[in-house]
């Protein structure tokens, strides 16, 4: 849980994808709608060559909201990136509640590196929160991670955490164009239909 880096993000354009698997650091291995992006992969990374997925969000955010949006269930949208199943303890992805179906299974040591382009927009703790809910959304645990103990994002910073280590979307002061990336690294298996599809990854697989 530090910064490892910076980056400089391309002109906003409004592209996104989510969790698309590539080979970590090969730009060839982004397809061309993301090559704006394509010196950052060779740059960015966890562990080069091997696959890892990602996620590059620009969207718009209005003023008082976070970015994360209506997925959070509390008023401080805080989560970790890993939720856990409550009756096995596994970790997952996603998830919407007890008895839904687990497509995506997490090792519970998986990395995962965070940058954006909004001053004070991210920010995480210095802790691990193994108990965190089916959908990875603590919001209820607020109180543990007050912001006077939080590390707070710079523009273009690039900060590694755990799989469990809360963070939180913050919400902005005013109307932006926020561009996030997020890489993940191995130890992540399976995918749901929501994922990005990669054409160029069987080229890169071998």
């Amino acid at each position: 849980m530090t910064q490892v880096g910076t980056l400089k993000f391309p002109v906003f354009s409004g592209i996104r994808c989510l969790m698309m698997p590539y080979r970590q650091g090969d730009p060839d291995s982004v397809p061309d709608i993301y090559a704006p992006y394509r010196d950052i992969v060779k740059s960015v990374f966890l562990e080069e060559g091997e696959i890892g997925f990602l996620t590059i969000d620009e969207s718009p955010v209005e003023a008082g909201n976070s970015h994360r949006g209506a997925r959070s269930r509390f008023d401080r949208p805080l989560h970790t990136e890993g939720g856990r199943r409550p009756d096995t303890g596994q970790f997952a992805w996603g998830g919407s509640g007890w008895g839904s179906a687990t497509n995506v299974w997490l090792d519970p040591d998986v990395q995962v590196l965070l940058a954006n382009n909004l001053t004070g927009s991210c920010a995480y703790w210095d802790a691990v929160h193994p108990n965190t809910s089916y959908d990875g959304d603590i919001g209820d645990f607020a109180d543990e991670y007050p912001y006077e103990t939080a590390i707070f994002m710079g523009p273009g910073e690039v900060h590694q955490i755990g799989v469990l280590t809360p963070h939180e979307s913050v919400r902005v002061k005013k109307k932006a164009k926020r561009q996030f990336l997020r890489v993940v690294g191995s130890g992540v298996t399976g995918r749901e239909e929501y994922f990005t599809e990669n054409p160029l990854l069987s080229r890169h697989a071998a």
